[in-house]
């Protein structure tokens, strides 16, 4: 597979046709492989060239601290800078990329990249009970708070505070009558909440308390339902 570049200049949508502006050997290339008269199939994938926002940086640093700090890991947590190596290294690894093409700088980095870049941290910190500075729902993008509810709800630790024990919080109706245990429970709402949030929850009301912390509740499927007893007949 040969990876090329491309650069869209006009697109389509009606007839289903994109033009793409690339560079004199990238397009050289792409001829070579028309030219053996073969059906070719390019796989597209869309890059946000968008620099991360401040506000990523300053979380993902914080992340990367709070990582060194706990000294949870290998040699590698010798300093905050070989900390940040190792995990740049690992993000690089996992996703393809050459050596040193990952980067949190404003110059070089996007905002897709960091955003999957802080969810590879967060996942390291809930794995490793890893206690954090800062709460992610403050500082998470909107379409990546969903990413971190989940992970809440399958470690079982609470999705605002992150504290443990915590308990699974239906957001959707369960019962109304009915003994929970013989419910279905796949396809309905839920969030992960310590005592203390849960009676927040119920205090201001769910639909107030939502707001309040911008979550929307994960849908239950059958790893969520196995992780905490879930009936889903």
């Amino acid at each position: 597979m040969t990876e090329l570049f491309g650069q869209v200049n006009k697109l389509d949508p009606n007839k289903g046709l994109v033009t793409l502006r690339m560079s004199d050997d990238d397009l050289h290339t792409l001829q070579k492989y028309h030219a053996t008269n073969q059906q070719q199939v390019l796989s597209v994938i869309a890059s946000d060239d968008n620099e991360p926002t401040p506000k990523q940086r300053r979380f993902a640093f914080a992340l990367l601290n709070d990582v060194w700090l706990s000294q949870v890991g290998g040699a590698w947590l010798e300093t905050v800078e070989s900390t940040r190596r190792h995990f740049y290294g690992m993000y690089e690894y996992y996703h393809g990329l050459d050596f040193g093409e990952f980067s949190l700088s404003a110059v070089k980095g996007n905002k897709s990249d960091t955003n999957e870049f802080i969810n590879m941290l967060l996942d390291y910190a809930v794995l490793h009970n890893i206690s954090l500075s800062v709460k992610p729902l403050n500082e998470l993008e909107p379409q990546e708070i969903a990413h971190w509810e989940y992970r809440c709800l399958m470690e079982k630790m609470c999705v605002v505070c992150g504290k443990k024990p915590s308990d699974l919080h239906h957001l959707d109706t369960i019962g109304s009558g009915r003994n929970r245990q013989h419910t279905n429970h796949l396809g309905h709402r839920a969030v992960q909440l310590c005592r203390e949030h849960h009676n927040l929850a119920h205090s201001l009301g769910i639909e107030t308390f939502m707001q309040r912390f911008k979550i929307n509740g994960i849908k239950i499927d059958e790893k969520i339902a196995l992780a905490h007893g879930l009936n889903i007949k």
